[in-house]
């Protein structure tokens, strides 16, 4: 488990420092984190994935406001029940 710090850091921060120096990665980084959903927070039981059936990347498995599980694309933001 990481730090206090490290946990409240945002996702651009943390991935904008994998970036290093270069304008062009940071320019791609930051349109990315701009156009994809976030990732659930880590629960007891990790985060569960499935395939989106759109355009085939990483599902999210989470709740929503209801308590419903339901599934939220990394890429394109589809939600699946």
């Amino acid at each position: 488990m990481g730090t206090f710090a490290e946990e409240a850091r945002t996702r651009l921060a943390t991935l904008l420092r994998m970036a290093g120096d270069s304008d062009r990665d940071r320019r791609l980084i930051i349109a990315h984190v701009a156009s994809t959903p976030d990732p659930p927070p880590l629960g007891p039981r990790g985060i569960h994935t499935s395939g989106c059936p759109n355009c085939l990347s990483t599902m999210w498995s989470q709740r929503d406001s209801d308590g419903q599980h339901i599934s939220v694309c990394s890429r394109c933001g589809h939600v699946k029940e």
